[in-house]
């Protein structure tokens, strides 16, 4: 079976043509903030881009629609910006638009320049961020040694350790085949992998979003991944969520999804479960449209507590979220019990019926692969 999904491939190119690239200006940018009780950095720059965005990439992200750069200055900048780090850093992350790896992204000279501005800089943890796919035994060894740090990570964004929603939801085009591959090659080169896993995936109910994504972490960890990243997704414009967004089609999740989720594993396990982006950390409004929230009157003491599992993960903060008792938690509760755990068919197909309609998608397009998804669901018991 394809990896693609044709349907999400076409949309999805459109929804990338529509999208407004990033601001040709701003070439690289610093976001701080405090991890473990120490600094982390996470330092980003331009590229032209997300080679599998580019093609009809994932239906959650807008990272990838940049330019041509100049790859000199993209380097001149980075010099300036990483002589401005604090010469220890709890975490320090260095990441493109897309993929570290993706040699049509970032060359591999480039690689070489950047990583050799880093020599001098010391950090308990350093990360790359990159898609499975990028990923090669010969890439691997030749960043070893090239950063001062205990400990190099491999973060990749999987969303899901479950095939037909990588297919049917993300368009990801990576199975967990793949996934399994990556982990392994990474692991050869003695470095640690981070799994990155998505809660709010669109075309299902959140309670079965939640199920999945316990299933995933559980999975990841059956992998040999070394932690797991847990991301709500935002709703951001120019992405297929904030096209089902403004036609009322998706919702973010609750941020009680996150205590949901963690919920489920032990206390040695939830040491090793991190969590991101539960919070919207742009200062620019216009890039995010919809954020995981709570009751407005608890919003702030809730993400103070979260923030406190980001800081120390583990059952002790984790309590807290669970214990909370209000009304709104209460609400919601009541809902994710109404709601169904599995994916719902016929949930699926209407709304793939609206988005081809959206889309300019064909009744025989959309026929042919329902084919495909609905024979897989029903292999799995679901239709």
């Amino acid at each position: 079976m394809d990896k693609s999904n044709a349907v999400l491939k076409k949309v999805m190119q459109k929804v990338y043509n529509d999208r407004k690239p990033l601001k040709r200006e701003i070439i690289s940018q610093i976001r701080t903030e405090t991890v473990n009780d120490g600094a982390f950095c996470e330092v980003w720059f331009m590229t032209k881009g997300c080679t599998h965005d580019a093609e009809g990439g994932c239906t959650m992200c807008n990272y990838g629609k940049g330019y041509d750069v100049d790859e000199a200055a993209v380097v001149q900048e980075l010099a300036a910006q990483i002589g401005n780090l604090p010469e220890k850093l709890q975490e320090l992350i260095v990441t493109p638009s897309g993929s570290m790896l993706d040699d049509a992204e970032v060359s591999e000279a480039m690689r070489k320049r950047i990583f050799g501005l880093l020599n001098h800089t010391q950090c308990e943890d350093f990360y790359i961020e990159t898609r499975a796919d990028s990923i090669t035994r010969e890439k691997l060894e030749s960043l070893r040694g090239c950063v001062n740090a205990k400990r190099f990570n491999i973060e990749i964004g999987a969303e899901s350790c479950d095939d037909w929603i990588l297919r049917n939801c993300i368009n990801k085009k990576l199975t967990c085949q793949d996934l399994q591959e990556a982990v392994d090659m990474i692991h050869a080169a003695r470095m640690y992998v981070y799994l990155n896993i998505g809660i709010g995936i669109p075309f299902l109910t959140e309670r079965c979003s939640i199920e999945y994504a316990k299933r995933s972490i559980r999975k990841a960890f059956a992998m040999g991944c070394d932690k797991v990243v847990l991301f709500p997704y935002h709703v951001k414009p120019g992405t297929l969520l904030w096209w089902l967004w403004k036609h009322g089609l998706y919702s973010c999740c609750s941020l009680w999804a996150i205590p949901e989720v963690l919920s489920a594993f032990t206390a040695d396990e939830l040491e090793r479960i991190h969590i991101s982006w539960y919070r919207n950390y742009y200062t620019d409004k216009s890039k995010i449209a919809s954020s995981p929230a709570v009751e407005e009157e608890n919003l702030e003491q809730v993400l103070l507590l979260l923030d406190e599992y980001k800081n120390h993960p583990g059952i002790d903060s984790l309590t807290p979220l669970l214990e909370w008792q209000s009304k709104g938690k209460r609400q919601w509760t009541r809902k994710m019990k109404e709601q169904s755990p599995e994916i719902e068919p016929d949930r699926v197909r209407r709304l793939y019926t609206l988005l081809a309609d959206g889309f300019g998608i064909s009744g025989e397009e959309l026929d042919k692969e329902w084919k495909i998804m609905a024979g897989t669901l029903r292999q799995r018991g679901f239709c």
